[in-house]
């Protein structure tokens, strides 16, 4: 599972309404009847339109400065083999998103009218979504640019031979471009991958905007928060304030396996990525130390990139995996 938590951009190139967003979040309904649409929801209630979604962030933002995001956005991406597990199942992941946000507010260091904060303070809307396409920073898009960048040259100089602009053969032109449409390293069905391709398999995932303010419109909860948990001395009070980040994406990867009795291998665990990005070594030790069955479904994980390691690092961390391995059968300190 991976979950991440982004403030609303601010500054003058960009909206102070979360119009733009909401239309961004309804563009997978833009061909679809009216009964087929995929509506927006929250704790309570499970349709919800546009216009009340816009209403409802955009006017609950009393005292924010202009320089404060007025709300968050964040993202639920099970992975494949986790949208597998569940079926694919879209009812379930609404039910799933409903216990996250309880997450959410049980993981505020604050107290609203002297109690915790509590899923019903939180002012959000979810929608589901089953197609991603692939974006500028994915290294297929990266590793195909060259390719796709010559082929859109070798198309207009066609073009341009064709109308009489030019001297040139359309043969040898066309039958470049049909060479280097082999050699790109990325593709689909026989098409290049390039920004904007739909990617292959389960990708269903959720998008939620996340008022800063409660419901009540009168309390700031910000999970940007750089207090992590702790308590301050405010006018000769004692007052918590943070949001503990760790402890949300712990709790919420738990959640998904208590409700679906999922078994998590170590890899895909959040820890276990934390890990990594500190001690690599002791990221290494630690998969050679797990059992024969669970150290083999480790290696098939980090290499279908289920891990959500960057790619760059995935592909390092097989490498290193492999190598420790081998010295570890040479010494005769693990076994098949």
């Amino acid at each position: 599972m991976y979950i991440t938590i982004s403030p609303q951009k601010i500054g003058p190139a960009f909206s102070s309404s979360v119009a733009d967003f909401v239309d961004y979040l309804e563009k997978e309904n833009t061909d679809r009847l009216p009964e087929a649409q995929e509506y927006f929801f929250n704790q309570t209630h499970a349709k919800i339109t546009r216009d009340q979604v816009i209403k409802e962030i955009d006017g609950n933002t009393a005292k924010l400065k202009s320089t404060e995001p007025r709300y968050y956005s964040l993202t639920i991406n099970p992975s494949q083999k986790e949208l597998q597990h569940i079926k694919n199942d879209p009812e379930k992941l609404k039910v799933y998103t409903r216990e996250v946000m309880k997450d959410y507010a049980a993981s505020f260091n604050r107290e609203i009218n002297g109690r915790p904060v509590q899923v019903s303070d939180i002012k959000y809307y979810a929608k589901i979504e089953f197609s991603r396409t692939f974006k500028e920073r994915d290294k297929e898009v990266r590793e195909n640019t060259p390719y796709n960048n010559k082929i859109a040259h070798l198309k207009n100089e066609l073009r341009k031979v064709q109308r009489g602009e030019i001297p040139g053969q359309p043969h040898n032109i066309r039958k470049e471009i049909l060479s280097l449409q082999r050699e790109a390293p990325h593709k689909i069905e026989g098409k290049l991958i390039d920004e904007g391709t739909t990617k292959l398999g389960n990708q269903t995932h959720l998008h939620l905007i996340v008022s800063r303010k409660d419901q009540s419109n009168t309390v700031s909860l910000s999970p940007g928060s750089k207090y992590k948990a702790s308590e301050v001395s405010l006018h000769g009070k004692i007052v918590k304030r943070g949001f503990d980040r760790d402890r949300f994406f712990e709790k919420a990867e738990k959640t998904f396996d208590q409700k679906f009795n999922y078994k998590r291998n170590f890899v895909e665990q959040y820890n276990a990525r934390k890990t990594y990005l500190q001690s690599p070594q002791k990221y290494y030790s630690m998969i050679l130390k797990l059992p024969t069955n669970e150290r083999k479904a480790a290696m098939g994980i980090l290499n279908t990139g289920v891990s959500k390691i960057p790619d760059a690092r995935v592909r390092f961390a097989v490498k290193q995996f492999q190598k420790a391995i081998e010295l570890g059968l040479k010494s005769s300190s693990i076994g098949y």
